[in-house]
């Protein structure tokens, strides 16, 4: 099913993106890497970095966002049908998760706040997913006809307490405005030879011109606000298990056009495919 193409909502979705992700580093530390952060909260890890409630306050807000703009009346929840199916969504998810966790990071880790640290590691990571995903994607093209995927939608200390609590609703309420949380707008973008729609590479442009901003800035302070150290990826080695994770990630991805902070977004609008 033919996307409408939508630049402004992809360059402000972006950007909110890109300034959660800036104000997580300058506030935490931390990088914006949702399958880290959710990863982080299960065993064997599970809070082993004393970082356990900033994890769950990022990872409900990042849920309870498009929620909230939705009952606001401020931005339409769109209602996800997944023409692929349980089985191929249960697929798809489990391949995001082995590719994330074998090549430590997905779209959000390596495609936004890799790239805004100019990490050789998170190019090669994100250069592997997308040429897995983009033939992957094609699996869905006899589908997409079938049903409509979603509806459209619509076209100092002070301030920095209220940042700490509005951080954790800005990347939800990104991928919300952006679409990134409908799988047909992602899978149209993977689709070069279909009705492509380019509005995720405005997405990703916007949300990693802010990033690098925003890392810029939060790098010029020994540490950061609420924390005494950067938590940085150390690993800069271009090894098999990170190539083999990105290109499980973006088979995956291209398969259900979900990774894992739009999954985890779109999720409170209880979608079978999504919970899948």
């Amino acid at each position: 099913m033919p996307t409408e193409f939508t630049p402004l909502a992809a360059l402000g979705g972006g950007a909110l993106i890109g300034l959660a992700a800036a104000l997580l580093m300058l506030g935490n530390g931390r990088i914006a890497g949702i399958s880290g952060i959710l990863g982080r909260l299960l065993p064997p890890w599970q809070g082993a970095d004393g970082d356990r409630l900033p994890r769950l306050a990022f990872l409900a807000g990042l849920i309870a966002a498009p929620l909230l703009l939705s009952w606001s009346g401020l931005w339409a929840l769109p209602a996800a049908v997944l023409p692929g199916g349980g089985a191929l969504m249960a697929a798809a998810g489990l391949l995001v998760g082995i590719g994330t966790t074998l090549g430590s990071g997905c779209t959000s880790g390596h495609g936004v706040c890799g790239l805004a640290r100019l990490s050789k590691r998170s190019l090669a990571a994100t250069l592997m997913f997308m040429a897995t995903a983009i033939p992957s994607s094609y699996v869905q093209r006899p589908l997409l006809g079938a049903a409509p995927w979603c509806a459209a939608s619509p076209p100092c200390t002070r301030v920095m307490r209220l940042c700490r609590k509005l951080r954790v609703l800005l990347f939800g309420a990104g991928l919300l405005v952006s679409g990134m949380i409908q799988p047909a707008k992602v899978l149209n973008f993977l689709d070069l030879a279909g009705a492509w729609d380019p509005s995720l590479a405005l997405v990703m442009a916007a949300a990693l011109v802010v990033t690098f901003a925003g890392y810029r800035l939060a790098f010029r302070r020994p540490a950061p606000l609420f924390d005494r150290q950067f938590h940085l990826p150390t690993s800069q080695a271009l090894d098999a298990r990170l190539l083999l994770g990105a290109a499980l990630f973006g088979v995956g991805w291209g398969l259900g056009g979900y990774c894992p902070g739009p999954a985890l977004a779109a999720a409170g609008g209880l979608a079978e495919g999504t919970l899948i």
